[in-house]
């Protein structure tokens, strides 16, 4: 099977989205053959420029509409070279310029499209436009995706919500893997490296949040509830952002802003797996508070290097936490969520035991995960083929 995998976000942006692409490419190609489809992007990313990735990636132009966004325009020479790859099936990771030549193809050439959702659609267009762009907005992707042929959702709260906005194409559940990465480094080592590249005491409590580095990440929310757990108790503990964004500026003068500025560390982006898994691995807990995300790639990273996750109950994220067994959900609250953290530093939980079941019942390998997509791939294939022969 050939599969093209198309996004109008990739490489050298990093996020959640292009980490999916990557490692479920590298699986897919063990097997089969496949691609990844994407616009030019300005900017170089350390052993994964296009040239250092084990599968081709093919470049069409571009329209830069964000720091981090660009807009897809296929031309003649990259629709030359998709086309000359005779794929069986494509799967496209976001919902606009790509997604619409992948009709095109579609119609042309009798290939099936998949796409999969990775985004609170309802909730980042309500928070972030006016109420007639956002209802514009929504039904342009609810348009989009009943195009599909079938849709991947990561969550089950996904599911839900675009089948109340009108979704009505088939929809498959199939959630994020890990990269089941062995760091090279013991934990005592991962420990001691982290605390000195950071400046980090030994006895310090570490939170620790990993992403993009963006205002629609609600990490506003978590530096004010650092600020308040500040003030609750003297025991020493560090919240460490890791990551880059266009709002990292604004964030760091808040946290100074806040007073709290002596707590929170500013790591950058850590594109490095072996220093990045130790970064997990030195976490105490892993503290994500985004209202929009979907079983995010952190939280998994997070379980496999055994740190149990904090997040904000009834979310997408949360569904893979049972509270106090495997991590920690809270109701969206500043003031619960300090009191929480709160009993957590001050040894209410177990969190020993916590760390070992977030690690034996969250993480599952990507190469589980994209053996998911494969059957997902042949039965869209053959349902294709069984529509297009009735007609």
């Amino acid at each position: 099977m050939k599969i093209a995998m198309f996004s109008d976000s990739f490489y050298p942006v990093v996020g959640g989205r292009e980490n999916v692409i990557d490692n479920s490419v590298k699986e897919l190609i063990k097997n089969n053959k496949a691609f990844v489809c994407a616009p030019k992007i300005k900017g170089t990313l350390k052993g994964k420029s296009d040239n250092e990735l084990p599968y081709k990636v093919l470049r069409c132009n571009s329209i830069r509409v964000g720091k981090l966004e660009y807009l897809s325009v296929p031309n003649k020479a990259f629709r030359k070279e998709v086309e000359n790859e005779n794929v069986d099936i494509i799967h496209c990771q976001t919902k606009y310029g790509l997604l619409n030549y992948a009709f095109k193809l579609r119609k042309k050439y009798g290939i099936p499209v998949v796409t999969s959702i990775h985004t609170n659609y309802k909730d980042v267009y309500f928070s972030t436009k006016p109420k007639f762009i956002a209802k514009i907005g929504l039904k342009y992707v609810v348009r989009q995706l009943n195009k599909c042929d079938k849709i991947i959702a990561i969550s089950n709260y996904m599911k839900q919500q675009v089948e109340s906005l009108g979704v009505n194409a088939p929809i498959q559940i199939i959630k994020n893997g890990v990269n089941f990465y062995q760091c090279k480094l013991t934990k005592q080592q991962q420990f001691d490296f982290v605390n000195k590249t950071y400046n980090i005491d030994d006895d310090d409590f570490v939170f620790l949040y990993v992403g993009r580095v963006i205002k629609s990440k609600n990490i506003e929310f978590q530096l004010e509830t650092i600020k308040q757990l500040a003030t609750l108790t003297d025991k020493k503990f560090k919240f460490v952002i890791v990551g880059n964004g266009q709002d990292e500026k604004y964030l760091q003068e808040k946290s100074k802003s806040l007073g709290i500025d002596d707590k929170v560390i500013f790591t950058g982006l850590v594109s490095d797996i072996e220093n990045l898994y130790a970064i997990y691995s030195r976490a105490d807990i892993f503290y994500f508070a985004s209202l929009t995300d979907n079983d995010p790639l952190t939280i998994v990273e997070a379980a496999f290097n055994s740190t149990p996750s904090l997040l904000v109950e009834k979310t997408g994220g949360a569904e893979r936490i049972i509270h106090e067994k495997n991590g920690f959900v809270c109701k969206y609250d500043k003031s619960a969520f300090a009191s929480m953290m709160l009993d957590i530093l001050n040894g209410k939980y177990d969190l020993e035991k916590i760390s070992q079941q977030a690690n034996a019942t969250i993480p599952e390998s990507w190469e589980t995960v994209t053996n998911k997509y494969i059957e997902e791939y042949k039965k869209t294939i053959l349902d294709y083929k069984s529509k297009k022969n009735e007609h």
